[in-house]
């Protein structure tokens, strides 16, 4: 009898799951697992602490969506919290089996924990398959990624095709319980989502596949995405997909298809191209991440701080821009409005960088590492890349300064996003610290 452990990490799904589809077949027994981590990065200077409510919310959702969806199949997921090899262990002795199936992470965390399981001695088949375009496809080494995201994307626009998606068979395995000593549950707390919240979705495969088909074909807003992706307010501006990417919960190759098959059927136009941009965006940072390394979580970057800014560590300072208390009103409620929600718009994110590296010249991993302990949609390659990026020490040739007011002024005139968060009408701005 063939046994497969089946190890899910950021790949919440069984649509478009090739080692999944793999596992499936080509076993006739499969327990499913995933250990969960509620831990996050702290740089030094710095205790961040575990990830916020509104992450662990939606990152649990996910968890219980999965064990719904695996039903199908026959499957249980088995959820663990603990040391990792540990964990591997228990499930070995009690089932048997040294045989993993599962999909390769980017982070150097997750990397490390690949090597410990192979270093003792379970048999990996990791595939390949959380990328829009699988490494082996890539028109570069990674050692030779070029720097400038338009140089990759012309290349990999001109050479590159997409990988089909791919459908598991029908088969049904017979639910087997397992006595595991590390095992948990899943059971979240409820929290209250804020009425004005701009990301009021439910985590899990189901809720991706629902918006996907309801921005593309329900109600047509992809063909307006590049005019409106610069909102603040309201669940439509933009396509809300990056929280579902970040677990897995929707692959972007199934992303690809859909917009694919809706330029096909209703329009082909700058929009639905500029929401592709965006996820070649994504996998840009993917692969630098994969050439750079651990270097992505130090202060000077990739780069070498080549406009030798100044980061400065000043704890006061720091907590008057995460609590949005700064006195520069567009900065200040875009805080609030992560801190209240667990979100913020990508304008949003350009700006509040911006402002404490650029305004109050502090240091860059300090806000990345909030980031990642508030966002419902944080991705370890899209958070410190952008957040490189706009320091001055990723991939850029130019100084990236963003002036708030302006910014203010240019996507929130009328003041309706600042008087939702800041909770008073907005007048004349204090652009004094």
């Amino acid at each position: 009898m063939k046994k497969a452990i089946y190890w899910f990490r950021k790949n919440l799904r069984v649509t478009d799951n090739p080692s999944l589809k793999d596992a499936i077949e080509q076993n006739d027994e499969v327990i499913c697992i995933y250990i969960r981590d509620y831990s996050t990065y702290s740089p030094n200077g710095l205790d961040i602490g575990e990830m916020g409510i509104f992450r662990k919310k939606f990152l649990d959702e996910s968890i219980s969506n999965l064990q719904e969806n695996l039903k199908i199949f026959g499957l249980k997921l088995n959820i663990f919290e603990g040391d990792i090899v540990k964990i591997f262990d228990e499930v070995r002795s009690k089932f048997n089996s040294d045989n993993v199936y599962g999909s390769k992470e980017v982070g150097w965390y997750e990397q490390d924990e690949e090597k410990r399981l192979a270093s003792n001695k379970f048999n990996l088949n990791l595939y390949d398959d959380q990328f829009l375009i699988e490494t082996d496809k890539l028109p570069y080494t990674i050692g030779d990624l070029p720097l400038v995201f338009t140089h990759f994307r012309k290349k990999v626009e001109k050479l590159v095709q997409i990988r089909d998606e791919v459908k598991i068979s029908n088969k049904k395995f017979e639910i087997k319980n397992y006595d595991f000593e590390y095992e948990t549950s899943n059971e979240s707390g409820e929290i209250e989502i804020n009425k004005n919240s701009n990301f009021p979705f439910v985590g899990g495969e189901t809720s991706a596949l629902k918006r996907l088909d309801s921005y593309l074909w329900g109600d047509n807003r992809i063909k307006k995405y590049k005019e409106t992706r610069n909102g603040l307010i309201g669940t439509e501006y933009s396509s809300k997909f990056s929280s579902f990417l970040s677990l897995g919960c929707i692959s972007p190759v199934t992303i690809y298809h859909e917009i694919k098959r809706y330029e096909k059927k209703i329009i082909k136009n700058s929009s639905t191209y500029w929401l592709i941009f965006e996820i070649l965006w994504r996998e840009f940072f993917r692969y630098v991440y994969l050439k750079g390394g651990k270097n992505i979580f130090l202060s000077d970057g990739i780069n070498g701080n080549i406009f030798n800014k100044s980061f400065k560590k000043d704890l006061d300072l720091f907590n008057k821009w995460k609590d949005g208390n700064t006195g520069q009103d567009f900065i200040d409620a875009n805080m609030i409005e992560l801190n209240k929600t667990g979100f913020m718009s990508n304008r949003g994110r350009q700006n509040v960088a911006s402002y404490l590296v650029n305004d109050l010249d502090l240091n860059w991993t300090w806000g990345a590492s909030y980031f990642e302990k508030h966002l419902i949609d944080y991705d370890v390659t899209s958070n410190w890349c952008n957040w490189m990026y706009i320091s001055g020490v990723g991939n850029n040739v130019k100084n990236w300064v963003f002036n708030p007011v302006r910014q203010s002024d240019m996507y929130d005139k009328a003041g309706n996003y600042r008087e939702i968060w800041l909770n008073k009408k907005i007048g004349q701005q204090n652009i004094e610290f």
